[in-house]
């Protein structure tokens, strides 16, 4: 279903040792369905939208 975006947050950093690069942090997603109940975590894969978005 659709679901409105109300929080988005997180940050990724990027480290290179010896030419072999890392990426550490994490992205969070706060939700809203159609009913209006929220809910959110930890992204874990693909977030992707429905429609064009404005960040």
């Amino acid at each position: 279903g659709r679901f409105e975006i109300l929080s988005l947050s997180g940050s990724y950093t990027v480290s290179d040792n010896s030419g072999m690069k890392t990426r550490e942090g994490g992205l969070s997603v706060s939700l809203a369905g159609p009913d209006g109940r929220v809910i959110g975590g930890a992204v874990a894969g693909l977030l992707t939208a429905a429609g064009p978005i404005q960040v």
